[in-house]
């Protein structure tokens, strides 16, 4: 209960031009499906979003086919940079980022969703209520965009989220995210710290 309230209060923090918002930082799982004409990548990453700070962190292992490598990124938009981190060997590349801050990671429900109505996971005293959601928007590469949005009633916290893109530089995509074991706040800001051989 007092999670329910904490999430609850958190979500009150909603962003300008939004129906609802999850908490300004938060960690969680995400199991991730991606699909073009040319690539299939399943992946379980560990994501820690920094709304405060205008940054996300994603780490961990990805199945691209045959490969499976471990990735660290934190993409800083307040800095307009992103950081690939390999620890292990110790090495750090870094590449632009494009858009804003607000439209990566499709967490908060912008105000031209549309409601497609109630969502439910389990049943009965130990029931999620969901709202589901869907909007149209564009890629910064130009591609249109229909997403879907599952999130929770207390605290708008994303459950799944789905995306398909038609058109724009990168072509015709799908593109899943499920999330699990979420957690309001920062377990651990020093994720952020970017290495000296940076």
């Amino acid at each position: 209960m007092i999670l329910q309230a904490t999430l609850l209060l958190a979500g009150l923090a909603v962003a300008s031009g939004s129906i609802c918002c999850p908490p300004d930082q938060f960690n969680a799982y995400q199991y991730v499906n991606f699909v073009n004409s040319t690539t299939t990548v399943e992946a379980l990453y560990y994501m820690v979003y920094d709304g405060v700070n205008q940054r996300y962190l994603i780490t961990g292992d990805r199945s691209n086919g045959q490969v499976v490598s471990t990735t660290k990124v934190i993409y800083d938009y307040r800095q307009r940079t992103a950081y690939n981190i390999d620890a292990q060997a110790g090495t750090c590349t870094t590449f632009p980022i494009q858009g804003n801050f607000e439209d990566q990671q499709s967490v908060c429900v912008p105000s031209e969703a549309v409601p497609i109505g109630p969502f439910f996971y389990g049943y009965n005293q130990n029931r999620l209520n969901a709202q589901s959601y869907t909007y149209n928007t564009t890629s910064p590469d130009g591609g249109r965009q229909r997403v879907t949005i599952v999130v929770s009633d207390a605290g708008c916290i994303p459950l799944v989220i789905a995306r398909t893109t038609t058109g724009g530089a990168g072509g015709n995509s799908f593109y899943q995210v499920g999330y699990n074991d979420f957690y309001p706040g920062i377990r651990d800001i020093t994720v952020f710290d970017i290495p000296s051989y940076c």
